[in-house]
């Protein structure tokens, strides 16, 4: 519970590698499961976090681009 609240409070770093790795992957990649992502495996700690964040935040983009939404930024 108390890592849960810390990973709350940690800020994305939408301009780093692993967020930008992840935004590319989420987007223009091939859905999949983490499961089998191998590039997900390649970073670790609050790396692996902010991949993660990145790539939810890239096939977002893809699904509302895919039925025509308009695509709003996050803050």
């Amino acid at each position: 519970m108390i890592e849960e609240r810390v990973v709350e409070l940690v800020a994305v770093d939408r301009d780093g590698r692993a967020y930008r790795s992840g935004w590319q992957d989420g987007r223009f990649g091939s859905t999949g499961t983490f499961a089998v992502n191998e590039n997900l495996a390649t970073w670790e700690d609050f790396d692996r976090l902010t991949y993660y964040r990145g790539h939810r935040e890239g096939r977002r983009v893809k699904e509302m681009l895919r039925m025509g939404t308009q695509v709003a930024e996050t803050a």
